[in-house]
């Protein structure tokens, strides 16, 4: 009965209000001094921070109970103590209290140390402590964030925290109580349950926008609701919705697209919200499937099977993506001319792009690939450009991705797609370069990225930072929070640069900006809109007290990331230079990015400052020209890929056979308890068919004799998520330990000369 109540879309102010006295209050920000200040935000690699933690979680737990205590105070209780006394009471909880134990010796002894500095395995670190506040007050509640209904309060903070992940990104949100009419497109965020599920959003919502234009012009016909319009609803040119092709009407800009419901309702002078409902009962591609659009509109005109494009490095969720919606696969091992056939690719659903050598798309492949689609009249649902690679941390570049849809707008017959940015991974990078701004806040003005951003303190290159500058100018985003967040799984999150987009993906009433009243706040469809119906109120209490603490801008989370940035460089120098400081080893070392050329002739100066005369980083950034080589330094994120050498034998079996072993040595055994010494990483094999011909000579070059008949290179892979690695204490707290040249490389150096030696 819930999801069918009227006035399930609002909440009380009162909430909000409470909520905003709460951000109002604003924080104590500490001094950004080293590593230091980042030292209160996590439980601690060893566990340092445990009297807070127990005190913390201690208050979360006395507080909701007290709760329960003080509401409905003359209900009885149950559980009296005469209940409290009874055999089976305390049965009851010697068995809780062995169960959570034996359960907890288990946890403890075999679950994967992801908070220790040993970790360099996959893609999660610790977490942060007022996630960990956040989640358990949330999950102890048991709120039920598909409707407000089920979660007043958690509804609000998901609204909240999603905003905030947007506004780290420059999307242009929609604060709480701002329900007015924009002639800017304002932003749609939601908390999903990870990456994955928004990625397959995004995908169905570029879908439905593709073909709904197509259903209006059905809705126009005569018999249909919209028949008396029919001759003054038009385009933006002028040209009558009824007579446009479907090509044409497959090519309308988003922003265009969004705004035919409106039109239509001002035209009949009737509620927007109204328009939409019809529209999304039955005339979207939901309510009549593909194969009424293909026989009225597409099969006429020789339209072909629709298509996402993505490149090499993409997420195994975009594969999914097409699957799940029906839409088909793609093709493995296509050459370059046969992506460019449209008698190769004309059925595909998954359109893949090779990469460069730093495993970036191709960007004049990917424009040759786009104007094959064009001139076969084969529409593109989506370009994805990957924020972040989870293999080798590339940042594919968003900025030139954009100005080729928009030099194809410009074409005297437009060819129209969606771009969307998969930031999953990388998506959290933005707060080492997002200029400081307050939850809740409404977003900063002005179209140029330095209104909102700034690369003065980042170790990002300059290639990195453009394309993050230019995240908001896409149609849709993925960011999780659960990865480089330091949040608590499972939280991902999906934003939309136009909110009229939901109501393609709502199965109830249509969200419309202006409607709610004095006394109430319009939750915006946030639970019933999306793939996911019930989903953890925890999830958004997690991210919402962790963007309250520590902001996801450069005084909070940019802060952490900037640290990790330059742990991953100088474990990339490190890497660089091992062969100058141990000669002798038995084996070579290939990074899958070589340093430039004008840093390759530096690396003697650079063995010297880093091995021999173990320089502090506070040594590092004194020196002005020091921090700009460190900015240069190969690498988009903080994911270094490196592959191992047996000197005696280059052979690729030899390879292959060795970094598996290394991998078996430096990863979790299964069933047994982790050895004193160990240390993680992870490991990734690249594929020619996958990667294409550029990627793969190139590293196979610095590998092998004939790299051109080599189809895939293992390669070890370090995720460098924590902030401490260069600069821990020793046991009593006196001195300088580098967590690199102490522990973790003496024990890759040892078990690399090992099996070498096998």
């Amino acid at each position: 009965m819930e999801m069918t109540s009227p006035r399930r879309k609002f909440v009380s102010r009162d909430v909000l209000k409470q909520v905003k006295s709460h951000l109002k209050q604003g924080l104590v920000s500490a001094p950004l001094l080293d590593d230091t200040s980042i030292a209160g935000w996590f439980m601690g690699t060893k566990g340092e921070n445990l009297d807070v933690v127990k005190k913390l979680l201690s208050a979360v737990v006395e507080k909701t109970l007290e709760g329960r205590t003080n509401q409905f105070p003359e209900d009885p209780g149950y559980i009296t103590d005469k209940v409290k006394s009874s055999d089976a009471y305390v049965q009851a909880l010697q068995n809780i209290e062995q169960r959570s134990d034996d359960l907890l010796s288990l946890l403890t002894q075999y679950s994967v140390p992801f908070s220790s500095l040993r970790y360099q395995g996959h893609m999660t670190w610790d977490i942060t402590l007022p996630a960990i506040i956040g989640y358990l007050s949330g999950m102890l509640q048991n709120q039920n964030n598909v409707t407000p209904q089920a979660a007043p309060a958690t509804t609000l903070l998901e609204i909240v925290a999603a905003n905030d992940v947007a506004q780290m990104a420059g999307f242009n949100v929609r604060p709480l109580e701002n329900d007015s009419e924009s002639t800017v497109p304002r932003s749609w965020s939601h908390i999903t349950s990870g990456g994955t599920v928004a990625n397959i959003e995004s995908v169905w919502a570029a879908r439905e926008l593709k073909y709904m234009p197509l259903g209006i012009k059905y809705a126009l016909e005569d018999g249909q609701p919209y028949a008396s319009i029919r001759s003054s609803l038009t385009l933006s040119d002028g040209q009558r919705v009824a007579d446009a092709s479907a090509w044409r009407l497959l090519n309308l800009m988003q922003d265009d697209a969004l705004n035919l419901p409106g039109k239509i309702a001002s035209l009949l002078k009737v509620d927007e919200a109204t328009v939409w409902k019809t529209l999304g009962e039955n005339y979207s591609l939901n309510a009549r499937g593909m194969t009424f659009f293909q026989n009225k509109y597409l099969a006429a005109e020789n339209i072909k099977a629709p298509a996402i494009i993505v490149p090499s490095t993409k997420h195994y969720s975009w594969v999914k993506s097409a699957a799940v919606l029906g839409l088909g696969g793609g093709q493995k091992g296509l050459t370059e001319a046969q992506m460019t056939d449209i008698n190769v690719i004309g059925d595909d659903a998954v359109l893949n792009v090779y990469v460069d050598e730093e495993g970036r798309v191709k960007t004049d492949l990917l424009q040759t690939v786009l104007n094959t689609c064009k001139q076969n009249k084969k529409p593109i649902l989506l370009n994805v450009a990957v924020f972040g690679s989870t293999e080798e941390g590339a940042v594919d570049p968003v900025e030139k991705i954009l100005q080729i849809r928009e030099d194809f707008r410009r074409d005297a017959e437009p060819f129209e797609y969606a771009v969307h940015t998969d930031g999953a991974w990388g998506g959290y990078f933005m707060a080492c370069i997002r200029k400081p701004f307050e939850m809740g806040s409404e977003p900063q003005q002005g179209n140029l990225p330095t209104d909102q951003f700034d690369n003065s303190d980042s170790w990002f290159r300059q290639s990195v930072y453009d394309s993050m500058a230019h995240v908001h100018r896409c149609d849709s985003a993925t960011i999780d929070p659960h990865k480089m967040g330091y949040i608590p799984y499972p939280a991902g999150s999906l934003t939309y640069r136009n909110e009229k987009i939901i109501n393609l993906l709502s199965f109830s009433a249509p969200y419309i900006s202006s409607e709610g009243d004095s006394d109430s706040i319009n939750t915006r469809n946030i639970g019933e809109s999306g793939l996911e119906g019930s989903k953890p109120g925890a999830a958004a209490t997690a991210v919402y007290l962790s963007h309250q603490t520590i902001r996801p801008d450069k005084r909070g989370y940019g802060h952490i990331i900037n640290q990790s940035m330059l742990n991953s460089k100088l474990f990339y120098l490190y890497l660089a230079t091992m062969d100058i400081a141990f000669p002798d080893d038995k084996f070579d070392l290939a990074l899958l990015n070589p340093m430039p050329k004008d840093q390759e002739m530096q690396r003697k100066a650079i063995a010297e400052m880093l091995w021999k005369r173990q320089v502090s980083k506070r040594d590092l950034l004194q020196h002005r020209e020091i921090s700009a080589f460190l900015r240069k330094v190969s690498g988009d994120q903080n994911i270094v890929d490196y592959v191992f050498v047996d000197k005696n034998d280059r052979s690729v079996e030899r390879t292959l056979q060795l970094n598996n072993a290394l991998f078996d040595k430096l990863s979790v055994p299964p069933g047994q308890p982790v050895s004193p010494d160990q240390v993680f990483v992870s490991m990734t094999t690249f594929n020619r068919d996958d990667y294409g011909d550029d990627f793969m000579n190139a590293l196979g070059e610095r590998l092998f004799e004939n790299p051109q008949q080599v189809n895939a290179i293992p390669c070890i892979r370090s995720v460098i998520l924590d902030p401490w690695a260069i600069y821990t204490h020793e046991h009593d707290q006196m001195g300088l330990y580098n967590f690199f040249t102490d522990i973790f490389l003496p024990k890759l150096r040892k078990e690399v000369n090992l099996l070498c030696s096998q």
